[in-house]
């Protein structure tokens, strides 16, 4: 069962510019703010609507629900996930392993980051470990330099999770909408959303979104870009997802990003040829204040 539904802006939307340049401004606050993290560890310098009466339904508890009501809901549901609390602390575990045709190198670096309801966010590098391997005899050996320890503090953009919604539902207008499919699990259904972007020229990604109906709330994301955010770096991105989970306090966090990239050969190969990375959140506290010692000055 598939059903299409493209959204009617709410306001009018001015011409977006498709210079290269800009592509990655235009990207979602969340994409800006992982591929961000993933410049900082390379060093880089840097359809149709619904035709009137054949709209499908689904049954859920007895209430008939289009796909329009289904994603309404799931706003809703986005917007309470952290409702009564006023900021939170988070651990983010950042792991990339780098690929050259007969070496590769880990590195895991720790941040703490800091959101709040104001749509402010910070987080400030704890600390990294790098390890270097060699290819001998189709064995991944450890090099003779063993890596390095760097305990300096980088500060960026942290996560919004205040303030930020899932891009597809804060840009709905950007988007063409499908039901791709219903599966039951207990009591509640989870639905299988597709989206694509409408525009070519923009660095949107198009994807699959799953929506648990208890609460409505989403439970993972899977990504996939047509428009390339760096193309002077990059040659492809995949495998990109996000995974959802409840805390024990009720609240609804992303707990876990999983992307893998493949670079451009530069450089005379001094760069890696591609590189996988995962980014865990841990560790979460709320209505600690912000603590400037940890963070810095405002």
């Amino acid at each position: 069962m598939q059903e299409q539904w493209r959204h009617r802006p709410s306001r009018p939307r001015g011409i977006a510019s498709t210079h290269p340049s800009l592509l990655v401004e235009q990207s979602p606050r969340f994409l800006r703010a992982v591929l961000f993290v993933l410049a900082l560890v390379l060093g880089a310098g840097a359809s149709r609507a619904l035709a009137q009466g054949e709209t499908d339904t689904v049954h859920v508890r007895q209430k008939k629900l289009t796909l329009e009501e289904i994603i309404e809901r799931c706003e809703q549901g986005e917007k309470t996930k952290l409702a009564g609390h006023r900021d939170m602390q988070y651990t983010v575990n950042l792991r990339v392993i780098f690929y050259w045709e007969k070496k590769k190198e880990t590195r895991d670096i720790v941040f703490r980051a800091f959101s709040d309801d104001t749509g402010f966010s910070r987080s400030v590098k704890a600390g990294e470990v790098v390890q270097r391997y060699e290819l001998r005899d189709s064995v991944w050996v450890v090099s003779k330099d063993e890596g390095e320890e760097s305990g300096i503090q980088v500060e960026s953009d942290g996560f919004g999770d205040f303030v930020e919604m899932p891009f597809f539902l804060e840009e709905q207008q950007e988007f063409h909408f499908t039901l791709l499919d219903r599966t039951v699990e207990r009591d509640h259904v989870i639905f299988k959303i597709g989206f694509v972007p409408k525009s070519e020229f923009k660095a949107l990604p198009s994807g699959t979104v799953y929506v648990d109906t208890d609460n409505y709330r989403i439970v993972h994301e899977e990504f996939d870009f047509e428009t390339n955010p760096f193309p002077l770096l990059l040659k492809d991105i995949k495998g990109f997802s996000r995974h959802w989970e409840e805390l024990p306090g009720g609240e609804w966090v992303y707990t876990r990003i999983l992307m893998e990239v493949e670079l451009r050969n530069v450089a005379f190969g001094r760069l890696p040829r591609r590189a996988a990375a995962s980014i865990l959140r841990e560790n979460f506290e709320f209505d600690k204040g912000y603590d400037a010692r940890i963070f810095g000055e405002r």
